[in-house]
């Protein structure tokens, strides 16, 4: 029963029942910690995160097995938001009274009802037994990308967001395990109606011995996700760590003996904007448009061959200049300046 997704709770009625203040105030405790420790906030950035992932890489990983892993991840963190267990615990707190007596009557919701409850807990762990599967499988793969230099910033977002995911789901499954089986263990304590829910079902009366082997990887301690043969291909350490630094003994003015060196000839140096191909398409912002109009004055000046406005007058070149100077800063982007003055350009030329 605890894979139905459309699973519906039996009527919540509040059945009167004497219970002693100390069995009262134990379920009242049971509860309250039940309320604080299985909460499902922790797991909401990391899932908000993970949706976005999703939607950044899915055209650069598409079918990967990490992609199809961190899809499934997504998808189980929807169906636990899904499991309202708060809800459910609230109906139970607000039947306990302020004050307790010594034997009181008081009214709490069917056994049924626990029972339906203790279903919830089961479905819940279970998917939180597969968060922590997926974890290692989208973790295992985006190491291995890491290894091979790609996708650096983006592998190490993705692990570090999986790696909350991992042990917020242990923590909230350890929580729900140690609940259901104290809650368990309660269900005398609740008046018990004539509906027939489990139909047939029984209830484990042990939670860690029905999850079996998926319980045991999930209490199993580990420092860190991250598998050790992995972390030492990230990352080679050294292995004297202990070994005393050596210090290396430094001359004296008077023991340096001058040697004959041979100067080796290195050549002129060139300035990289000699490299630059005088042209008009090369003016993409206002440094490249001053550096330009500098070199094609004096290219002017001396009747150099190279100048590109040598046929120009010095009456239409200097208007060019005085035009230029007062609509330069007009340019709202670089693209403006690279296709406006090109053509500037050419309406000097036809001059």
């Amino acid at each position: 029963m605890w894979n139905q997704k459309s699973l519906g709770s039996p009527p919540l009625v509040a059945l009167k029942t004497n219970l002693p203040a100390k069995q009262i105030a134990e379920l009242r405790d049971c509860f309250q910690e039940a309320n604080r420790c299985i909460s499902l906030e922790d797991l909401g950035p990391a899932a908000a995160r993970i949706s976005r992932l999703i939607s950044r890489i899915s055209n650069s990983f598409r079918s990967s097995l990490g992609m199809k892993s961190l899809r499934k991840m997504n998808i189980t963190l929807l169906r636990v938001k899904e499991v309202k267990i708060a809800g459910y615990l609230d109906n139970f707190l607000t039947c306990f009274p302020a004050y307790l007596t010594s034997v009181q009557e008081i009214s709490l919701p069917s056994r049924q009802y626990l029972q339906f409850l203790l279903i919830r807990m089961i479905s819940l762990v279970k998917m939180l037994c597969r968060l922590e599967r997926l974890a290692k499988e989208i973790t295992e793969f985006f190491l291995k990308l890491l290894n091979l230099g790609h996708f650096l910033e983006l592998s190490t977002i993705i692990l570090a967001t999986v790696a909350e995911v991992w042990k917020n789901s242990r923590d909230l499954c350890r929580n729900t395990v140690s609940i259901y089986n104290r809650l368990f263990s309660m269900q005398k304590s609740f008046v018990r109606t004539d509906l027939n829910f489990l139909k047939g079902f029984t209830l484990p009366p042990r939670l860690e011995v029905f999850l079996g082997a998926s319980w045991k990887e999930m209490i199993k301690e580990k420092k860190t996700l991250i598998p050790s043969s992995t972390k030492s291909s990230l990352l080679e350490f050294s292995t004297d760590e202990d070994e005393e630094e050596k210090v290396i003994p430094i001359a004296k003015m008077d023991q340096i003996t001058p040697m004959d060196v041979e100067v080796q000839e290195i050549g002129e140096f060139i300035d990289r904007n000699s490299f630059l191909v005088h042209s008009p398409n090369s003016v993409v912002d206002l440094n490249t448009l001053t550096l330009f109009l500098q070199k094609e004055n004096q290219l002017r000046k001396t009747r150099d061959p190279k100048s590109l406005s040598l046929s120009i007058s010095e009456k239409h070149w200097q208007k060019f200049l005085e035009s230029l100077k007062k609509t330069q800063h007009s340019y709202k982007s670089k693209t403006d300046l690279s296709t406006l003055f090109p053509a500037k350009w050419e309406k000097l030329l036809k001059k």
